[in-house]
C-alpha cells in the first residue's frame, strides 16, 4: 500500500512507475490502480534468486530508479544491484548496512545516528536518508486540508489488521458485549477479508445493537473521521489515524510494531496497550484505557491534537521531492 501511495505521488509529478512482484497474488490490486505489474515467478523470501530476471526487466523497462520494499533483502542482493541502477529501500528494522543510494524510514522512531553507527560498523558507504513521520506515504485522500476535533465520545473503531493471526477481533467483541459502560457507544469492528473468526464474530455481534461488523472496507478515511477513539495495531494505519487527528489505543502484534507503539505513547498521541502476543492483561489494559478516555474527553482531544502533529498526510509528496533532489526527474 505504501508503494502504491508513493507511485501515485511519483506519477503526479511526471515520473511513471512500473511494479515488479515475486508472485501473482497482488498484481490485480496494482493493475486496478492503473499500474503495470510484472511477475518474476520467484519465491518472495529468496530474493537472491531473482536478481538475474529483475535486472533483465529493469533493462527492458529502461528504469532509472528501483524502489525495494521487502523484509527478505540480503547484503548480496543490494551488492549485485548497486552500480547497475539507483536503488532506494524502505526500512524499519535496521537489519544491516544496506548498500543502497537512498534509505527511507518514515516511522516516528527513525534514528539517523543509529543508521550512522550501523554503516560505520558495516564499512558501507552511507546512503541519502529520508527519515521521520513527515514522510509517511499515505494515500492522497489523507492529505489534511482542515483540522478535525472530537466533540463527544460516541463512536469507537477497532482494527486488528487484515489477517488477525492472534484472533483478537473475536475476543474484543466478547469483551465489548460484556461491558455496560459501552452500551451507549457505537462500536465498528473493521476486519480484513482473511479474518479467521468472521462467522463467530458476526454471530456474537449480532446479539448487540451497538456493534457493527465491516469487512474489507475501501473508505478508511471516512471510517476514521466518523470515530472518536480508535483501537488499532501499531502499523501503517497509525499514520492515517494521525493525519485525521484522532486519539488511539494502540498495541503491537509483530516485532517491528513495538518501538513504534511505545513512541506514539511517549509523544502523548496514543495509549500503548503493550504487545498482544505476550501481555497477559492485554484486553483489560485496552478496556481500562478506553474507560479513562471516555471519562476524560479533554485528554482524548489533546491526544488527537498531538497525533495531528506527527503527520499531515503529505509524506508521499515530500518523498518525491527528495528523490527528485537526489536523482533528478
Amino acid at each position: 500500500m505504501r508503494c502504491l501511495s508513493l507511485a501515485d505521488a511519483l506519477c503526479a509529478g511526471g515520473n511513471p512507475c512500473v511494479f515488479v512482484t515475486a508472485g501473482d497474488s497482488i498484481p490485480v490490486m496494482i493493475e486496478r490502480r492503473g499500474y503495470k505489474a510484472l511477475i518474476l515467478g520467484t519465491c518472495y523470501d529468496e530474493m537472491d534468486s531473482e536478481t538475474d530476471e529483475l535486472l533483465k526487466i529493469l533493462d527492458d523497462e529502461k528504469a532509472d530508479v528501483l524502489i525495494v520494499d521487502s523484509y527478505f533483502v540480503t547484503k548480496d542482493y543490494f551488492d549485485i544491484l548497486k552500480g547497475k541502477i539507483k536503488t532506494v529501500y524502505f526500512d524499519d528494522v535496521y537489519s544491516f548496512a544496506y548498500n543502497v543510494d537512498c534509505l527511507i524510514n518514515y516511522n516516528i522512531y527513525a534514528d539517523e545516528e543509529k543508521y550512522k553507527d550501523i554503516y560505520l560498523t558495516g564499512k558501507v558507504k552511507e546512503p541519502r536518508f529520508i527519515l521521520g513521520s513527515k514522510f509517511a506515504p499515505l494515500r492522497k485522500e489523507f492529505i489534511r486540508e482542515e483540522n478535525f476535533e472530537i466533540n463527544e465520545i460516541k463512536n469507537i473503531m477497532v482494527s486488528v489488521g487484515g489477517a488477525d493471526p492472534l484472533h483478537l477481533a473475536l475476543e474484543f467483541v466478547r469483551r465489548f458485549s460484556a461491558e455496560d459502560f459501552l452500551k451507549d457507544k457505537k462500536i465498528k469492528m473493521v476486519l480484513g477479508r482473511m479474518e479467521p473468526d468472521i462467522e463467530e464474530i458476526k454471530k456474537t455481534a449480532g446479539k448487540e445493537e451497538n456493534i457493527e461488523i465491516l469487512v474489507d472496507i475501501t473508505n478508511m478515511r471516512e471510517m476514521i473521521l466518523d470515530s472518536d477513539i480508535l483501537i488499532s495495531a501499531a502499523g501503517s494505519t497509525q499514520y492515517e489515524i494521525c493525519a485525521c487527528e484522532r486519539p488511539c489505543i494502540c498495541f503491537s502484534m509483530a516485532d517491528n510494531q513495538v518501538e513504534g507503539g511505545k513512541k506514539f505513547e511517549e509523544l502523548g498521541a496514543f495509549v500503548y496497550a503493550g504487545d498482544a502476543r505476550n501481555n497477559v492483561s492485554f484486553f483489560d489494559d485496552v478496556i481500562n484505557a478506553l474507560k479513562k478516555l471516555i471519562l476524560n474527553e479533554e485528554i482524548a482531544r489533546e491526544m488527537g491534537k498531538k497525533a495531528g502533529e506527527i503527520t499531515d498526510g503529505r509524506g508521499a509528496g515530500r518523498i518525491v521531492k527528495e528523490l527528485e533532489r537526489f536523482f533528478g526527474r
